[in-house]
């Protein structure tokens, strides 16, 4: 068994026995405004405190102030791992980023980073979750996503006024991509294509070039897409930026060295 089925396997274990919340006392209603989206270019910071690949990469990390950190350095938006089994998050983590980027904008008078749930989202439920906590955008990773799933959670998103972040890689996630700007449109949408094969945690950083004329053909020029894992240094920063991409989602070279997330 690939990890990303392991993962999803033992996910679906844990709602049965603990609930779309997974233990976690969450708000009844949202709490806050919703900040769009990546309206502008920029690096999506994350919270992330393991992995399946790396193990422990910041296991003492606080959620808040690492968010404070990177709002002060000009994140565009913060990625928060709830995944707790593999990755050691949960969505208090979430919760605490959304208070403190919420407490930056007060404090400083600039509009808050938005913020983004990452996990492996099976249900709407899920997004009813998140967005009781906070979030502004969930990541809807499309290969562990059938057709019907997929558009029913993209249209959840638009009902509740939030982002859907779809992560592509394979030829069929191209495919369901397809689907959804026939069936749902892409309003809502902005695309990622992730280096890091989730079968095998293997990273190719050629892979998001590769199919990223691909995506823009389906959902047309102006969609924005996302470069996704692997990029640890300025220079595979600038090469990501000269292909075109819209943004890029930094996980671990954040969370290692929250201090040089302005650089």
């Amino acid at each position: 068994m690939h990890i990303l089925d392991e993962i999803v396997e033992k996910r679906k274990e844990d709602i049965k026995k603990y609930g779309y919340t997974f233990g976690v006392a969450v708000p009844e209603k949202r709490l806050r405004g919703i900040t769009p989206f990546l309206l502008k270019k920029g690096a999506v910071l994350e919270v992330k405190r393991a992995s399946p690949s790396k193990g422990d990469i910041a296991p003492g990390l606080d959620a808040a102030k690492t968010a404070e950190t990177y709002a002060e350095a000009g994140a565009a938006a913060i990625s928060v791992l709830t995944e707790k089994r593999y990755f050691k998050g949960d969505l208090n983590d979430l919760m605490a980023v959304c208070r403190s980027v919420d407490l930056y904008a007060v404090r400083t008078g600039k509009i808050a980073p938005c913020v983004l749930r990452k996990d492996f989202i099976l249900c709407p439920e899920e997004i009813d979750v998140a967005y009781r906590c906070g979030a502004d955008v969930v990541l809807l990773i499309a290969r562990i996503l059938d057709d019907d799933m997929l558009l029913e959670m993209v249209k959840k998103c638009r009902t509740l006024g939030i982002s859907a972040l779809l992560e592509l890689r394979l030829d069929d996630d191209l495919r369901k991509l397809a689907l959804i700007a026939e069936k749902a449109g892409t309003d809502n949408l902005v695309c990622g294509v992730n280096s890091r094969d989730l079968s095998t945690f293997a990273i190719d950083l050629l892979t998001p070039a590769g199919i990223l004329d691909e995506i823009r053909h389906i959902a047309g020029k102006d969609v924005r897409v996302i470069f996704e894992s692997g990029i640890r240094t300025p220079k595979a920063a600038a090469f990501a930026g000269s292909m075109g991409f819209y943004g890029m989602l930094l996980g671990e070279a954040a969370a290692r060295n929250p201090g040089e997330a302005a650089a």
